[in-house]
C-alpha cells in the first residue's frame, strides 16, 4: 500500500512544445526545492572519493546528462574548488530552452560547459569522461529506455556511473504534493512533481536496469530523504 505502482504518465516538463517562462518558472522551483532538500549532495557524497583521491595536477572530468538548469555541475565545482581538486564537467540536455537557461546560469564558472543533446545518443568516444552522473533524470524513462540510456553511460565512462533518483513510495509524493502547493510553487512542478515521484523506483527495479545493461555489478544504496543511489562501473572495467 505504501509502494504504488509504477507511474508512466507524461510529464509537463517532457514536452517539446513548453514556453520558455513556463520552463524558466518550473526550473527555478526545481533549483529552490534542491537547494532546501539538499538535493545534489547524493552525488557529491558519491563523486568526493574521486576527488579526494585524485592525482596532483590532474582533472575529474565529469558528464551531467539531462543537467536541466545545470544545479549539479554548478554544485559540483564548488565542491571541487573547496577540496583543491580540478574538474571540468559537461552538462547536456536536449531542450533548446533549457540549455540557454543554464548556459547563463554557468557563466562564469570556467569548469562547466552545457550543451544540447540527446540522452539517448549521446555525441561521444568511449571512455571519454571519468564519470557520468545524472539526478533525478532516470525516472522520466519506461523500463527498457532506462536501461539503454544507463548502457549508454557505461560506454562513455572511464570509471563509474553515478545515479541518484526517486525512491518511489507514498511518504514523498504526499509531501512534495501538498509543499508545492501551500509554497504556491509553478503550475507545472506542482504537476510534475508529485508525478516524478510515483515515476520512481524501487531498489529492485533500479538494481535489475543496472544489471541488464551487462553489468557484473549493479549497486543500488537508499539515501536521505527518499532517494536512492545507483553505482555501475564503466564499460569494460569488470572481467
Amino acid at each position: 500500500m505504501l509502494v504504488p505502482a509504477r507511474r508512466l504518465d507524461p510529464e509537463i516538463m517532457d514536452r517539446r512544445d513548453n514556453a520558455p517562462e513556463a520552463l524558466h518558472g518550473a526550473l527555478s522551483d526545481i533549483h529552490r526545492v534542491n537547494r532546501w532538500l539538499g538535493g545534489s549532495k547524493v552525488i557529491l557524497d558519491a563523486v568526493r572519493p574521486h576527488l579526494e583521491t585524485l592525482p596532483e595536477n590532474a582533472t575529474l572530468t565529469i558528464l551531467d546528462v539531462g543537467t536541466g538548469g545545470a544545479d549539479l555541475p554548478l554544485d559540483l565545482a564548488e565542491d571541487a574548488r573547496r577540496l583543491g581538486r580540478r574538474v571540468r564537467i559537461v552538462g547536456v540536455d536536449r531542450d533548446a530552452v533549457t540549455v540557454d537557461y543554464a548556459r547563463r546560469r554557468v557563466a562564469g564558472t570556467p569548469e562547466v560547459t552545457v550543451m544540447q543533446g540527446d540522452a539517448l545518443d549521446l555525441p561521444f568516444e568511449a571512455g571519454s569522461f571519468d564519470l557520468v552522473t545524472a539526478s533525478l533524470f532516470l525516472h522520466h524513462f519506461p523500463h527498457e529506455e532506462a536501461v539503454r540510456l544507463l548502457s549508454g553511460f557505461r560506454r562513455v565512462a572511464r570509471r563509474a556511473v553515478l545515479i541518484n533518483d526517486l525512491r518511489r513510495h507514498v511518504v514523498p509524493w504526499a509531501f512534495i504534493g501538498v509543499a508545492a502547493r501551500l509554497t504556491r510553487r509553478h503550475p507545472m512542478f506542482v504537476h510534475d512533481a508529485p508525478l516524478s515521484v510515483l515515476r520512481g523506483f524501487t531498489e529492485s527495479e533500479l538494481a535489475r536496469a543496472g544489471f541488464e545493461t551487462g553489468a557484473g555489478s549493479a549497486r543500488v544504496e537508499p539515501r536521505f530523504p527518499y532517494r536512492l543511489l545507483l553505482t555501475l562501473p564503466a564499460e569494460g572495467l569488470e572481467p
